[in-house]
């Protein structure tokens, strides 16, 4: 499973040519989890550093913020996963692909496995960013809100996220080409066209936070 996914991530024209005569699910459900675990471990440094700035009462809430978020984090990179798939294909089958929805399905789930760095560094910018925060302070609050967006930490954090994305795409452009019988410039076309759609909504969804502050 490490071999292969190591040759995903750096070697994915000729993992996917090879991958895509018969597909397995298996690996790729289990990428995408790692993802969602990822997540979990991700939003621990933030939930230890709200404990410790909000006050002892609070603290049954903090922990019903933390199981939601960790539901989120479960289910959303399989959301996410039939979402992408889906975009894909629609963009594959218009311009004149011809392969399985399931085989595209299971090679696009190993383009997962470069989104597994991002919630672990937000987590850590998190933490950097809510330790000593006084939550009661609307002034600190807007403070906040401005370094997670366009501050130096918002930066670091959003540029990590573009890059896994792109790296994402990269991936996900041989597997189109691999099993819908399509060039990889074609591929890289639809691929990209998903990955800015990405990076715009997860912006845009990160002013929009900021803005409600």
């Amino acid at each position: 499973m490490l071999s292969a996914l190591q040759r995903a991530v750096t070697q994915p024209a000729t993992f996917f040519e090879t991958e895509s005569d018969d597909p397995s699910l298996g690996p790729p459900v289990v990428v995408v989890g790692l993802v969602a675990v990822a997540g979990i471990l991700g939003s621990i440094p933030t939930v230890l550093a709200v404990n410790r700035a909000l006050p002892a009462e609070a603290g049954l809430f903090a922990a019903i913020g933390f199981l939601f978020g960790s539901i989120t984090a479960v289910i959303g990179p399989f959301v996410s996963w039939v979402i992408v798939v889906t975009l894909l294909f629609i963009g594959a089958v218009l311009a004149g692909g011809n392969g399985e929805f399931r085989d595209l399905f299971a090679l696009v789930g190993w383009g997962f496995a470069p989104r597994i760095v991002v919630p672990l560094v937000g987590g850590v910018v998190a933490f950097l960013l809510l330790s000593g925060t006084n939550f009661s302070d609307p002034q600190q609050a807007r403070r906040l809100s401005q370094m997670a967006t366009t501050g130096t930490f918002g930066l670091v954090s959003q540029g990590v996220n573009a890059v896994m994305f792109v790296w994402a795409g990269w991936m996900w452009t041989h597997a189109i080409a691999s099993t819908q019988n399509l060039t990889t410039r074609t591929a890289g076309v639809i691929s990209g066209a998903v990955v800015v759609l990405q990076i715009l909504v997860n912006v845009g969804l990160s002013l929009l936070s900021a803005s409600l502050v």
